[in-house]
């Protein structure tokens, strides 16, 4: 098999977690379009609008256990062959459910489906930022987040389509058709190489070096950028074992890395985003334009031209956030989101009482607008944040406890959405648009930037002065490469002599973030 080098390989192992996300949000918005079908309907027994809100909210649930699965299944086999077995389980659940006869059957396949996929986001972010380079890292992962609009557009689209075909082809094909991106996932995991951290983790040296020099130095393990790399995540993981810091008790112990801050941190990121209106917005998106006086078929054109605008939100942060960083993406994000529900929640009041079509449509507007300020934003830093603030040791079990806070969220809003319009009705986005404003000194006050740090730099930053003096004599007697010099996506290509990469000390740029 071709082993793959330098920007190629980076741009592989992008395009897989990007498939890995894209398969996340066809899977988000692919019941949107099978829940109003009639012959579903009928097949499941005509169940009530609480059944159906609990066969899609019970989906959350399948995917915060798989998440919270993760944390020692990644750290015993790796982050590939998670990977790969939460692709196994998705598709045992989606063939379950395009074969359903049962609204039991169905609820069961969705548990089944969930559970894959939530092995999948817990993975796949973890996966992405131990093998990109820290200069590029966020934007990585902001481009796989894009490739989840796109998913939920691919959803949208496609059932656009076979809402004109009609019978029981218009909801199985969709939900068949999840495995093809599974599949796909699959198949990839067999050509990019295991992550360097825990390969090293696991004591592998000598892989690591190869999969370093394939990412920095063109296969050459003797180059000393590759050396350099392998050095400090060798240290930093000899480290962590000397401070004996690898279980889920550590996560919320203090102690001198300050892990439970780290964890209260990740999990925070995901649970802002979830109750940041999201979701409130994308459920009743066709609820809102059917209110401004379109029909069916209008209503489900119009929420597959939202998904664009929102693909296109989610590739503002891909420029961007190495440029201006996390923290201010976050902040901006949440004050537009807050002013974008509250414009919704007027227009709704302002169409309730007086019926006018240039409130119902200004509600529609103003959601899309919604939707874009979040795809700019908490879409990819809720993802990316977590899976940077852990060390190598924490990093999987951290990142699952972060994702499993994402669906407990998603399965909250699920639940309390319904009855939050029944009762307060266009309150409901005026309550949203309020959580938003007080994330706001959150964010402020309680997350440090990472813009532009290695994982092992940001390691150092959130540890106690004492650790920090301590790993800055470990590494004195060694060079590092200086990230603040290179370029992004900077591969060290030539082998000649005297082609030397520029080095200098970590530590500078860990304290010119400090």
């Amino acid at each position: 098999m071709v082993k793959l080098k330098g920007k190629s390989l980076f741009r592989a192992s992008t395009l897989l977690a990007a498939i890995g996300f894209l398969l996340f949000g066809y899977d988000q918005g692919v019941m949107s379009g099978v829940l109003p079908n009639q012959h579903f309907i009928d097949l499941m027994g005509a169940p009530s609008s609480a059944m159906i809100g609990f066969t899609v909210a019970i989906y959350e649930l399948g995917c915060m256990t798989g998440a919270l699965i993760t944390g020692r299944l990644s750290d015993m086999v790796g982050r590939k062959n998670t990977i790969r077995i939460g692709c196994a389980i998705l598709i045992v659940g989606a063939v379950i459910q395009t074969a359903t006869m049962s609204l039991t059957m169905t609820i069961i396949s969705r548990v089944i489906t969930g559970v894959g996929n939530g092995m999948n986001t817990a993975t796949i972010p973890v996966y992405q930022s131990e093998i990109s380079p820290p200069k590029s890292r966020g934007a990585h992962v902001c481009f796989e987040c894009a490739l989840l609009v796109v998913g939920v557009g691919i959803a949208y689209w496609l059932e656009y389509g076979l809402h004109f075909v009609g019978g029981e082809i218009a909801w199985r094909f969709p939900l068949a058709f999840q495995n093809v991106f599974a599949l796909i996932l699959i198949l990839g995991t067999f050509v990019l190489p295991e992550t360097p951290r825990w390969l090293v983790a696991h004591d592998r040296d000598e892989e690591a070096k190869d999969v370093l020099a394939r990412l920095w130095s063109d296969g050459d393990t003797t180059h000393p950028r590759c050396i350099s790399e392998y050095n400090e995540i060798r240290e930093g993981i000899d480290f962590e074992r000397r401070e004996n810091i690898s279980s889920y008790k550590d996560l919320f112990t203090k102690g001198k890395f300050n892990n439970r801050k780290r964890v209260l941190l990740g999990m925070l990121s995901q649970m802002i985003q979830q109750l940041g209106g999201i979701n409130v917005t994308t459920y009743y998106l066709t609820d809102v334009m059917l209110q401004a006086g379109m029909d069916y078929s209008t209503a489900m054109l119009m929420a597959g031209i939202d998904s664009i605008v929102y693909f296109i939100g989610a590739l503002v942060p891909v420029f961007i956030v190495e440029r201006v960083g996390r923290r201010k993406i976050m902040l901006w994000g949440l004050f537009f989101q807050a002013i974008t529900l509250a414009c919704v929640g007027g227009c709704q009041k302002a169409n309730t009482d007086y019926g006018t079509k240039a409130a119902g449509n200004g509600a529609v507007a103003f959601t899309m607008l919604y939707n874009f300020m979040f795809g700019a934003s908490w879409l990819g830093m809720a993802w990316l944040y977590p899976a940077e603030i852990f060390s190598t040791a924490l990093r999987a079990k951290g990142n699952s406890l972060s994702t499993a806070s994402n669906w407990l969220g998603n399965f909250i809003v699920a639940m309390i959405a319904p009855v939050l319009f029944e009762y307060i009705t266009f309150w409901t986005y005026i309550l949203f648009a309020a959580f938003n404003i007080v994330f706001i000194p959150m964010v402020y006050f309680w997350f440090p930037e990472t813009k532009g740090l290695s994982l092992e730099q940001i390691e150092m930053l959130f540890a106690i002065d004492a650790i920090k003096d301590d790993m800055q004599s470990v590494r004195s007697g060694h060079d590092y490469h200086d990230y603040n010099n290179e370029k992004k996506n900077d591969i060290e290509g030539s082998r000649h002599q005297g082609d030397v990469p520029q080095i200098s000390h970590k530590e500078e740029a860990l304290n010119n973030n400090i």
